[in-house]
């Protein structure tokens, strides 16, 4: 057998793996390019009445706002002064720092504003933000805070003054509906976009994760994730379901086990809270390196597996109504077994160049349409949303961009497996 007969016989092989993997690639593509769809349908004039604000004789709600801090003197201080600036009344929210294993001054800055109260937590045995959160809901508990909802926030954050309001206004609309168990998660994007190539292409990524998917899904009726920054929970939900998410991504566990419940997580893209990017390459690879890190113990192929029997169990498929709950259980299993973006792009990329060498119309079909529909996905807050200054020049380095998400994803992350102690990034106070 000659070397150019082998290849010829190896040929058709070669071309149904490569339709074997462009299909694979099509079931996540799909299902981004459904909800980036319902997105976009959200410009559209809408037939729903806006709900009315309530009356000048309604009492306001009660909130409270953690702030989880570890070594963070350098933003805090920008963080209190805009919530300070809330156009919400100053009697009916109280702003909670917790100072979690810190050895600057967090803590002295926090009491100096005189309005802001400050708890002061050391454990070196349980340490990370989800450890700091569990120990300040117990401290709120027991000191008898009254609230009717918590609010978090990072300590690099700054809130729109009218933050407060649109969570109230959503609040009030599920109460309004018999809600008291109630999850929303504001807009969680980039304060200084326009800094650099680097944050605009994060504004970018922010807004595809943090705006445009959670806008789509709450459209199809299903659940938005829960970011951790912006994140406002009922005192009743917290009651009913502790926080007891302990991992590196404390909030997506926390969100996994509130769907798995049968609880919704809304979206409220009124309520807008903005936070700084690192502009140095050491702080951009801390912050990936805490975002991206391996959780020990951890398969999404099991939490998509307790959401599918969740979802499949609890539903009575001879009646119309199991899509309230059941159906949001579903697709919380395509969102959490959806690959990163950068894998996408790296995945449609290959099945592309070997369609192209392959020179089989089919696949060079389907390649094609997998890339068209990733674009449609990225480019959508270009729609949605005000893009910032710089952000057409940022796509220069977006090839540099997606090489490094996946250096991360794929083998940096894997040395941070065991490790949940604070990976604290040094930020530029804005």
């Amino acid at each position: 057998m000659t070397l150019t007969t082998f290849f010829a016989g190896l040929l058709p092989l070669l071309s149904w793996a490569l339709l074997l993997a462009e299909l694979a690639l099509a079931l996540p593509i799909g299902y981004l390019t459904v909800v980036t769809a319902a997105a976009l349908l959200t410009r559209l004039p809408s037939q729903a009445t806006a709900s009315a604000p309530p009356s000048s004789t309604t009492e306001p709600l009660r909130f409270v706002v953690l702030i989880p801090a570890h070594n963070e003197e350098s933003v805090i201080e920008t963080l209190l002064a805009s919530l300070q600036q809330l156009a919400y009344p100053r009697s009916h929210y109280q702003v909670y720092v917790i100072a979690d294993n810190c050895t600057d001054d967090t803590a002295s800055l926090v009491r100096s504003t005189g309005w802001a109260s400050v708890y002061e937590r050391c454990d070196l045995q349980r340490r990370g933000k989800g450890y700091a959160l569990n120990w300040a809901l117990t401290r709120l508990a027991e000191d008898g805070v009254s609230y009717d909802a918590c609010v978090f926030l990072d300590a690099d954050a700054v809130v729109e003054p009218s933050f407060l309001q649109a969570l109230e206004q959503a609040l009030r609309a599920g109460l309004a509906r018999g809600e008291d168990l109630q999850a929303l998660q504001a807009r969680n994007t980039v304060l200084n976009a326009s800094a650099s190539p680097g944050t605009a292409l994060r504004w970018l990524a922010l807004s595809l994760m943090n705006h445009v998917r959670p806008l789509g899904r709450t459209r199809l009726g299903a659940s938005s994730t829960l970011t951790g920054n912006g994140m406002c929970l009922t005192r009743a939900l917290l009651e009913r379901y502790p926080w007891e998410a302990f991992s590196r991504g404390e909030d997506y566990e926390y969100y996994l086990h509130l769907v798995e419940q049968g609880i919704y997580v809304r979206y409220v893209p009124e309520a807008i809270v903005r936070s700084q990017m690192p502009l140095r390459f050491a702080q951009m690879r801390s912050q990936d390196l805490r975002w991206e890190a391996a959780e020990a113990n951890t398969s999404a192929l099991k939490r998509a597996s307790r959401l599918l029997r969740a979802g499949l169990q609890a539903g009575d498929w001879r009646r119309s109504d199991w899509r309230r709950g059941d159906w949001r259980r579903l697709e919380a299993v395509a969102e959490l077994l959806t690959p990163p973006l950068s894998v996408l792009l790296a995945g449609t990329t290959l099945v592309l160049l070997a369609s192209l060498l392959l020179r089989w119309p089919p696949a060079m079909v389907l390649a094609l349409l997998l890339l068209l529909g990733l674009s449609v996905y990225v480019l959508s807050p270009l729609a949605l949303l005000d893009p910032p200054k710089g952000i057409y020049r940022a796509f220069f380095f977006a090839p540099v961009f997606v090489l490094w998400k996946l250096w991360v994803y794929l083998v940096l992350r894997q040395s941070q497996r065991q490790q949940r102690d604070w990976l604290r990034t040094d930020r530029t106070p804005a």
